[in-house]
């Protein structure tokens, strides 16, 4: 089902200089498209008429170097069409930061947060994902060590996509507000991931309040976030890691955050990784998996 989509692409707004600059992109992206083409087709034969490994391999690489530059070329016509042709996307794909994005600009902000994430996934936890988004990081970085992720999102189009290109059988999309209701727990993980910025400091207060009442006794909350702003403020969840670990601090007993500056932006981006839990965190002294020496 592609419903959401073809409303959302169907209301985009697209300008005479943005169908010009759309229709030089595509047509610059075509003619390297259909080298490519070329190339696989003589690629093809060249595997059929392999008589050795070396001349087969030879030629499997060639296939995924094309295969690459293919996708690098698609990817890049996508980025433009989500973020360049108002209305621009509100969560993102990560198949434009896996295919494009990283190897074309050397970011990595966007797989880091997951990542950390998982260290607070013990196999067989029950987790809850708020904003899941696009089902990316639930598919790929948590659904392998979990039972049951049940993941939500407000964005109906995003659970669409979710449920296209992401499904697992340990996965339970729905689209959902979850400042209104949350699904029934407990749960061993609750990944909020940085969705988080779409709500006021009191809706966060109050869910996190809610979360750790879902979760198990010694259940972890974690996340990652950027700096919302440079300074204090009405309205500013947090500035630095001291606010956000204040935050926090309010609902759990045991509180780690933790930052890295990633200057492949400009101005740098500054990410903030948090746990949170009344038992063990990652890096503890008592963190089962760990060992510090």
């Amino acid at each position: 089902m592609t419903n959401y989509r073809d409303l959302w692409t169907g209301g985009k707004q697209i300008t005479p200089e943005l169908a010009s600059r759309i229709a030089k992109a595509g047509n610059s992206s075509l003619e390297e498209l259909r080298k490519d083409i070329g190339i696989l087709v003589e690629v093809g034969n060249q595997i059929s008429r392999s008589a050795s490994f070396q001349e087969f391999y030879a030629a499997i690489e060639k296939l995924a170097d094309t295969s690459r530059h293919i996708s690098h070329l698609s990817h890049d016509l996508r980025a433009l069409c989500d973020f360049q042709v108002p209305p621009p996307t509100v969560f993102a794909d990560h198949f434009i930061n896996q295919f494009f994005t990283m190897s074309a600009f050397k970011r990595t902000w966007w797989v880091e947060g997951p990542v950390f994430c998982g260290l607070c996934i013990d196999p067989g936890s029950r987790i809850l994902e708020l904003g899941c988004g696009t089902g990316y990081y639930t598919d790929i970085f948590f659904s392998p060590f979990a039972s049951e992720i049940i993941a939500v999102d407000i964005d109906p189009r995003a659970i669409e996509f979710a449920k296209r290109f992401h499904q697992a059988r340990n996965i339970r999309y729905s689209v959902a507000d979850f400042r209104k209701e949350l699904p029934k727990g407990p749960f061993d993980v609750a990944i909020w991931t940085p969705t988080i910025f779409a709500y006021s400091p009191d809706e966060v207060d109050g869910l996190m309040a809610q979360l750790r009442e879902l979760m198990h006794a010694k259940g972890r909350l974690c996340g990652f976030t950027a700096v919302e702003a440079q300074r204090p403020g009405e309205g500013i969840l947090w500035h630095d890691l001291p606010s956000l670990g204040a935050r926090l601090k309010k609902h759990f007993a045991n509180v780690q955050v933790f930052e890295r500056a990633h200057t492949t932006v400009q101005p740098p981006r500054t990410n903030m990784y948090f746990f949170a839990s009344d038992g063990s965190l990652p890096f503890d002294k008592d963190w089962a998996r760990g060992l510090r020496l």
